[in-house]
C-alpha cells in the first residue's frame, strides 16, 4: 500500500513538472527586416507573437553552405537575441554570411528536445537601413511633434483640430539636439483624440505624418501606450485615456506595410480569442 502511494505521488509530481514547462505556443514568427547584405555579419529583426509573450525557449540559427570548406559543408551559427519590444526581436551573428541561399532556422526547446518551428530564406526578407541600429536608450526628447500637447490647454472644435493637424504636419522642422526646456516640452506630446475615435481612425489620421502605414501606426500607438488598452489587448482601446506620441525609435520598427498588417492581424486574433 505504501509503495503504491509513493508511486502515485511520483507520478503526480512528474505530471506537474511536465505541465510547468509548456511550449511557447508561437502564433506567428517572420523576418521583419534584414539590416545586412551578402558577405557581411548577420543582423535582422524578427516579428514574434507568442503565448504570454514568452520567447525564452526559442532559438535562432542561420544555416549556410560554406564553399571555403571541402565539399561545401553546411555550417550553422546561433544568433544572439535581444528584445526590442513584445513583438520584435533583434538578432545578431558573429560569422559572415556568404551563401545567398542561407536560411534562418527557428527552434523551440521542449521536454523532448529542440523542435523546428520555421525555416525561412534569409535573403527573401526586405532589406532596411532605417532600423539597422538597435536603440537601447530611447531619448524622450525624440518624441515626434504632433497636433497637441498638454500645455496648450483644451482643444477647440473638431474642424479646427483637423486644420491645426495639417498645419503642424507640414511645418515640422528637422529634429536637432533639443535643449533641456525643449526636451521637457516634447516629452509630454500627446495624440489628439475623442471618445468616438477607434484605434484605426486615429492611426489613419497620423499615418502620413509618421511616414508609416495604418497598421504600423496602430502597432506604434499600442506599443507606446499599453496602459491605454484594457488588459493590454490591442482591440480594447480605453476612453478618456491620454495617448502619448510614439517615439522615432518606435516608428522606425514599423516600415513594412505587408509585414505590419500580418503582425497586427495575428496580435488582434490572439487578443480577441482570450
Amino acid at each position: 500500500m505504501r509503495k503504491g502511494l509513493i508511486e502515485v505521488i511520483i507520478l503526480v509530481f512528474g505530471l506537474l513538472g511536465y505541465i510547468a514547462t509548456p511550449m511557447a505556443q508561437v502564433n506567428h514568427v517572420s523576418i521583419n527586416s534584414r539590416q545586412f547584405e551578402l558577405n557581411n555579419l548577420p543582423q535582422l529583426k524578427i516579428n514574434i507573437v507568442a503565448q504570454n509573450d514568452d520567447a525564452s525557449r526559442l532559438g535562432f540559427y542561420i544555416r549556410q553552405l560554406d564553399d571555403s570548406l571541402a565539399g561545401n559543408k553546411v555550417v550553422q551559427q546561433k544568433l544572439a537575441v535581444q528584445s526590442i519590444n513584445r513583438f520584435l526581436l533583434q538578432l545578431k551573428g558573429t560569422d559572415i554570411i556568404s551563401d545567398v541561399n542561407a536560411q534562418l532556422i527557428v527552434t523551440e526547446d521542449t521536454a523532448k528536445g529542440a523542435v523546428t518551428l520555421a525555416v525561412m530564406a534569409l535573403f527573401d526578407a526586405p532589406y532596411s537601413v532605417n532600423s539597422a541600429t538597435l536603440v537601447s536608450n530611447v531619448v524622450t526628447s525624440r518624441v515626434l511633434p504632433v497636433a497637441k500637447d498638454t500645455i496648450s490647454g483644451k482643444a477647440s472644435k473638431k474642424h479646427q483640430q483637423d486644420d491645426r493637424r495639417l498645419e503642424q504636419a507640414s511645418s515640422v522642422p528637422e529634429l536637432s539636439e533639443p535643449s533641456t526646456a525643449e526636451s521637457s516640452h516634447q516629452a509630454i506630446c500627446v495624440i489628439e483624440r475623442d471618445n468616438s475615435d477607434t484605434l484605426w481612425r486615429i492611426a489613419n489620421r497620423y499615418k502620413e505624418q509618421w511616414h508609416t502605414s495604418v497598421y504600423g501606426a496602430m502597432l506604434a500607438i499600442f506599443e507606446a501606450n499599453l496602459v491605454a488598452f484594457s488588459k493590454q489587448k490591442i482591440h480594447l482601446l480605453l476612453k478618456d485615456v491620454v495617448l502619448h506620441c510614439p517615439s522615432k525609435a518606435i516608428l522606425a520598427e514599423y516600415n513594412n506595410k505587408a509585414v505590419d498588417r500580418k503582425v497586427f492581424e495575428v496580435i488582434e486574433a490572439k487578443h480577441a480569442a482570450k
